[in-house]
């Protein structure tokens, strides 16, 4: 039986890459004369606070990472670099919400440092995720037991976070839906 765990995950990370590519779509857009569109800006930056940052990062974390760390001492390396990458996410995405604020209130400089900011984290987390796809879960299908993947799938089929008590899933849709809403044609509904 395929681990749920494995297919949310990759759920996950359909919505987070298709998140990413508006972003970077935007950021193009601007580049050759398109106006700002500074509500889409935030509410992609809100979303990935709400979703990969808040709810998805902590359960790989806690389930997935710690469960693989168990059952083989030799992938300390691969899950301390995937940790590591988490933890340096969301410093990041503090980063671009201040930069946007800047760039909005039009200091000098603040498009291109925002611009900057957000393509190396556009690029940061698809390689972050290719990682998670291409090494570590093919790993864990090797390594966990059916123990260790009814723990790790009744996580993440929750709604709630329990590391924060919270239900960031149903923020992040709504999120997700606003994006889609503002997000010009081809990405989103907005004309």
């Amino acid at each position: 039986m395929y681990p749920e765990a494995i297919r949310i995950i990759k759920d996950e990370h359909f919505a987070i890459a298709a998140v990413l590519h508006t972003l970077r779509h935007l950021i193009n857009e601007i580049h050759a004369g398109a106006e700002p569109n500074f509500p889409l800006l935030k509410a992609i930056l809100d979303y990935i606070v709400a979703y990969p940052d808040h709810w998805h990062h902590p359960k790989e974390d806690k389930y997935l990472f710690a469960a693989v760390r168990r059952r083989s001492p030799d992938t300390e390396a691969l899950v301390a670099k995937l940790e590591r990458e988490h933890a340096l996410g969301y410093p990041m995405i503090e980063t671009m919400k201040q930069q946007l604020l800047c760039y909005q209130a039009n200091d000098p400089g603040a498009k291109e440092d925002f611009f900057f900011t957000a393509v190396r984290y556009i690029d940061f987390e698809y390689a972050h995720m290719k990682t998670e796809e291409e090494v570590l879960i093919p790993l864990a299908e090797s390594l966990l037991q059916p123990e260790d993947w009814a723990e790790i799938d009744a996580t993440f089929l929750e709604n709630d976070n329990p590391l924060f008590g919270i239900k960031p899933k149903e923020e992040a849709e709504l999120l997700y839906q606003r994006i889609l809403e503002l997000a010009p044609a081809p990405i989103g509904y907005a004309s």
